[in-house]
């Protein structure tokens, strides 16, 4: 069969979606390296919509016949406008959808979305494979197609039987690096200075009511948890580090030890290649905090450091057992104080925390209970923890949950997230008084960020790569080290006084007023002091490496934001 027509998959990004420019989406850069694979022309399109309509205008100028475009909540506005200007300047074009955000509403945007003509559910790779395979043979029904949503003659919207996920992610090929050759690159070594996305898995072993992976999984029948070979991921890390000038990695799984003693087995595989190969890498990745908590556990976590992981999300989300079990995490209460006693302990990684401080059942009581367990271990410096309010994915369990107590608050704007009604008329106070800080006061999102770039340079110094840094800076780091804890110290202080303080003030019925003069001090004066030493740390030792004709490719990192996080969505 000729392989006619050809592929664009277009990544319509909002700024703060992206680490760096040239980076396209795992879920696009995955489907269009096996398309490639299989024989059809395939290119790669960005379209930077937070730049204006020029933009999305551009996209009508790719010569294509099938589009492809990831979606989600944040950007689904922006591929509405692009697919519409495709159409008037190409009727036949064919606009095809993907993306976890569609798993329960494909049908209802299809029935709504005239511009749209095909929504792939789950993996996508064989999906879009068969759609291409019938669109060159020009067929008009395509209900053999398993994982695809489409539209007949008539106009009628169809479902088809849902396709199982891959299950040997080992044939598949590496995702798609089209553009990393023009990535930033450091001056000394001209290795890049981005952190790299990859997987080595897919799926996740949790079974946690706010997040839409399972739900997936159990609607198409695919094993929760699907893991690479150790040495499959490991070419692919060697690939990027040797090939490319890679160094640091984002490794993008849900649960980088997932599943049991199965996963760490796997992982501490991966480790090994790692340093027997002497691939010169650091990494990031999430962590289960019920599943990393005995002796043999601590000995992995050290290996991990010896193999370049030096950043460390374990997702927590509570420090009550009554949220916990309410968004059905494996994890206990005293499962999260073990691992975070083990992380505090080991002193070897930068420690951020995954934390829903805010929620449907929160409580005047749970929110002090988890105050209290950021504070213990020394977590209220930032407020990626004491803020974060759940946003609400339709389809999910808790999405379920929620609308069968009649306590859904729905949009009919596919792009805006359902809201929800709180049991506790001050956590929803409060909830709504921390909401959306990054766009109300932007300081906190710029202190922030230095915060978790000062954080990731102080782990990432102790990389066994940049031993010859250490060395030459011994003193230096030291000092930086301790600077950066009493500033954090301080900062954490303060920010747990003002969040008890606000929660006392609501409960008091604090008028509004007085409230917004509170919210003015210290998310606007108070961060504009501690700032400047924040920035002067980061500056000052960077510096100092730089004179010393050292490469920052592997100390680096420029945290980034998600538009839903710094756009003002409301959730409450």
């Amino acid at each position: 069969m000729n392989h006619d027509l050809k592929l664009a998959l277009v990544n319509v990004v909002m700024d703060g979606d992206y680490q760096y420019e040239q980076e396209i989406p795992l879920g696009l850069a995955s489907l269009g390296s096996f398309i490639r694979q299989k024989g059809t022309s395939v290119q790669f399109h960005q379209c930077f919509a937070s730049r204006g309509m020029n933009e999305i205008k551009r996209v009508a100028s790719i010569s294509a016949d099938v589009f492809g475009f990831q979606l989600n909540m944040v950007n689904f506005n922006n591929v509405k406008s692009a697919a519409r200007e495709l159409k008037e300047n190409n009727k036949d074009a064919v606009i095809v959808l993907g993306g976890p955000f569609l798993v329960m509403i494909a049908e209802d945007i299809l029935i709504n979305e005239q511009l749209f003509d095909f929504i792939v559910i789950g993996d996508g790779e064989y999906v879009l494979l068969e759609l291409i395979e019938a669109l060159e043979n020009q067929e008009d029904d395509y209900k053999k197609i398993d994982g695809l949503v489409w539209r007949d003659k008539t106009g009628h919207v169809i479902k088809n039987a849902l396709r199982p996920g891959a299950t040997d992610l080992d044939i598949l090929p590496f995702a798609a690096r089209d553009f990393i050759m023009d990535c930033n690159r450091d001056p000394v070594d001209g290795r890049i200075t981005e952190s790299i996305r990859m997987f080595t898995s897919r799926g996740c072993a949790g079974t946690c009511s706010f997040c839409a992976v399972n739900d997936l999984g159990k609607a198409t029948g695919t094993r929760r948890w699907r893991g690479r070979s150790p040495t499959n991921v490991v070419d692919e890390l060697e690939l990027l580090v040797n090939d490319y000038g890679v160094r640091l990695f984002n490794f993008s799984d849900s649960s980088f030890e997932d599943p049991g003693a199965r996963g760490k087995r796997r992982t501490r595989e991966i480790c090994r290649q790692i340093i027997d190969r002497r691939l010169s890498l650091s990494a990031k990745i999430y962590m289960r905090c019920d599943s990393m908590k005995g002796e043999d556990d601590i000995k992995l976590l050290r290996f991990f450091k010896k193999a370049g992981i030096d950043v460390i999300i374990p997702g927590a989300e509570a420090g009550t057992d009554d949220e916990l079990n309410y968004y059905d995490k494996p994890a206990t209460a005293e499962d999260n104080i073990r691992t975070m006693e083990i992380l505090r302990d080991l002193d070897l990684f930068y420690v951020l925390v995954g934390f829903i401080m805010f929620g449907p059942n929160s409580t005047k009581q749970s929110l002090l209970e988890n105050i209290e367990f950021l504070r213990k271990y020394k977590l209220t410096d930032s407020l990626m923890q004491l803020a974060n309010v759940l946003m609400l994915v339709p389809g999910t369990k808790l999405y379920r949950r929620l609308k069968g107590e009649d306590r859904l608050i729905e949009s009919s704007d596919f792009s805006k997230p359902p809201k929800y009604t709180f049991i506790d008329p001050a956590a929803k106070a409060m909830a709504s008084h921390w909401a959306n800080l990054y766009s109300r006061f932007p300081i906190t999102q710029e202190l922030n960020s230095l915060q978790i770039n000062l954080g990731n340079l102080i782990s990432r110094m102790t990389n066994t790569m940049n031993a010859p840094i250490l060395k030459e800076l011994k003193n230096e780091y030291m000092e930086l080290e301790d600077n950066f804890r009493g500033l954090s110290e301080r900062f954490g202080d303060l920010n747990y006084e003002y969040f008890k303080e606000s929660l006392w003030q609501i409960e008091h019925n604090c008028p509004e007023e007085k409230m917004k003069k509170m919210a003015n001090q210290h998310f606007g004066e108070t961060h504009k002091q501690y700032l400047p030493h924040y920035s002067r740390l980061y500056n000052e030792f960077l510096n100092k490496v730089s004179d010393c004709g050292f490469s920052m490719s592997g100390l680096v990192f420029r945290h980034f934001y998600s538009t839903a996080t710094t756009d003002g969505t409301e959730r409450v």
